[in-house]
């Protein structure tokens, strides 16, 4: 039975991508699934190797349902057939026409020809979890087809994401050098001057990852108690000579991004805000040398708890004991499971990313820290290798 095809351009190789849906069929066969059903956009992109969106998450119009069974090769109903083709690993690319309505009778009609219209039937229903098609559309589709059990695959999707192959892992490696070679670049650059607004730096951050080799960037926030500092739409805001400026930022490389801030002061770093990095580099050493296999996300919470009672700070949210986190995983997308809190006890293991996001207050000065590992069979490897100097602009 074929169930994948080497396309002409593609971004994985096709033992890359046969192996996650072997893997998925392993995982559907201990939660008693006939099929999954894809849809959410960055779910159809690990299945099938590419989008199939002329515009990502950018564009609701044209929905592709992905449909996975057990035992069958995998079928995808889509309007996007061209990237597919070009990039896709599927064999079987199913059209519609319809642009104004959700393709419920294809879809129904799809079920009917795999044998799956009285079956155990994978959705993505839960937590961090997000359908591609219409709420409606989902709805119809259960009336339609009253003889399937649809079962939440949240789990096995988060299960199936979190540990990262070797060919995933390179690009979130080259992801986080096209990030650190470009905030570097921006923490030097002459633009970077009195009068400048938060726009203009959130511009400016996005055009030196291009610059530097990236597909796209993931998000750019300011790390700043400044309302709107974190938001996507930056406000004309000029920054303040004194201020810290912190950039979150990450690029994409493929299908992949990062996700890490460092730090620059507009001005001379005063003596409290450097006892506040030192301490905030402290905790983050602490949870680093504490990742390997075998402990849980729980436990390296309570590891940057007493790190952060070493230092002599404080955390920087009590929000964070309970709807916090100190890290988290991410790949695909900036933030996926696990996450480093208290009611997380994820155990690590091998391939899994984790991010290390300690944020304290010592004084009057906060800082949020981030670095980004891949668990390894020994402990742990670092893929951002950005330099942890907190710079100073004294021209500013």
């Amino acid at each position: 039975m074929t169930q994948l095809v080497q396309p002409p351009y593609p971004m994985f190789s096709l033992n890359e991508m046969q192996r996650r849906h072997d893997r998925v069929r392993e995982l559907m066969a201990t939660k008693g699934l006939d099929a999954l059903v894809i849809s959410q956009e960055e779910n159809l992109q690990y299945f099938v190797g590419t989008t199939s969106s002329m515009a990502l998450n950018f564009s609701l119009t044209r929905p592709s349902v992905l449909i996975i069974p057990i035992k069958a090769p995998p079928v995808i109903l889509t309007m996007g057939r061209g990237n597919l083709l070009a990039s896709g690993f599927l064999k079987d690319i199913r059209g519609y026409r319809d642009l104004l309505d959700f393709p419920l009778t294809d879809l129904v009609g799809l079920f009917g020809e795999l044998g799956l219209d009285h079956s155990a039937i994978g959705f993505e229903l839960g937590h961090e979890q997000r359908m591609g098609i219409p709420v409606g559309g989902y709805l119809d589709l259960l009336k339609s087809l009253p003889g399937i059990t649809p079962i939440d695959a949240g789990p096995l999707l988060h299960r199936l994401r979190m540990i990262k192959s070797g060919e995933e892992i390179a690009c979130m490696r080259a992801a986080a050098d096209i990030t650190a070679r470009a905030r570097q670049r921006l923490f030097h650059h002459d633009k970077l001057r009195h009068g400048i607004t938060e726009r203009q730096v959130d511009r400016l951050m996005r055009q030196l990852i291009l610059e530097e080799g990236g597909d796209r960037t993931a998000f750019v926030i300011l790390q700043s108690p400044k309302p709107g500092a974190a938001s996507p739409f930056k406000p004309d805001r000029p920054l303040e000579r004194g201020d810290i400026l912190a950039i979150d930022t990450g690029a994409y490389c493929g299908l992949l991004t990062i996700d890490y801030p460092r730090m620059v002061v507009l001005g001379k770093a005063t003596d409290a805000q450097k006892k506040a990095y030192d301490a905030i580099l402290f905790v983050n050493r602490k949870m680093t040398e504490a990742l390997r296999p075998g402990i849980r996300c729980s436990e390296l919470f309570a590891v940057c708890m007493d790190a952060i009672d070493q230092a002599g700070a404080k955390i920087d949210d009590p929000s964070r004991l309970t709807s916090g986190r100190m890290g988290h995983g991410m790949g695909m997308i900036i933030t996926e499971p696990p996450s480093i809190m208290p009611s997380d006890h994820t155990i690590l293991e091998p391939g899994m990313i984790i991010s290390t996001e300690p944020g304290i207050r010592l004084g009057d000065v906060e800082f949020l820290y981030e670095d980004v590992h891949v668990i390894t069979p020994e402990g742990s490897n670092r893929l951002t290798t950005e330099s942890d100097q907190l710079h100073e602009r004294p021209d500013f």
